[in-house]
């Protein structure tokens, strides 16, 4: 049982916290039907894309995007300086579009944010509140 392992029982919000400090995206509030890419998502780095298997829906996109390096946009987590935006919401940085909101909860979120914008070290904004990318120790981001 997973409870002789430690486990404990914990609320939705928990949950739904530690994994936005994660960086783990949920795909029916982090992902764009017909928009997201797995690459920009993560899924690589969380073991969820098999570069061994093939015949799966969207593979060549994939595997084009991987070894051409065509990855200018990532999901972050980031840490929310004001009111929560809605997800949607266009994040900007120096009033050019750097990325938009996803998910959130209590002051950390999720946003896919270009990465020339989070390379630069750019301050971020979205309506009042400001955000702050954090890179998860298991995200590869291009040197």
């Amino acid at each position: 049982m997973l409870s002789e392992a430690g486990a404990v029982e914990a609320d939705f919000a928990e949950y739904d916290q530690l994994r936005l400090s994660l960086g783990v995206p949920d795909g029916s509030r982090d992902l764009v039907l017909d928009k997201s890419i797995l690459l920009e998502s993560g899924f690589d780095e969380l073991h969820g894309v098999d570069w061994n298997k093939g015949c799966y829906i969207g593979q060549e996109l994939t595997a084009r995007t991987k070894y051409r390096g065509l990855i200018k946009k990532r999901l972050f987590p980031v840490r929310i300086d004001g009111p929560a935006p809605e997800p949607g919401s266009i994040i900007s940085a120096d009033g050019h579009e750097a990325g938009e909101m996803r998910s959130s909860r209590d002051g950390v979120g999720l946003a896919l944010l270009r990465l020339e914008a989070v390379a630069d070290g750019r301050s971020l904004a979205v309506g009042d509140a400001s955000v702050v990318p954090i890179a998860p120790d298991w995200m590869r981001l291009p040197e």
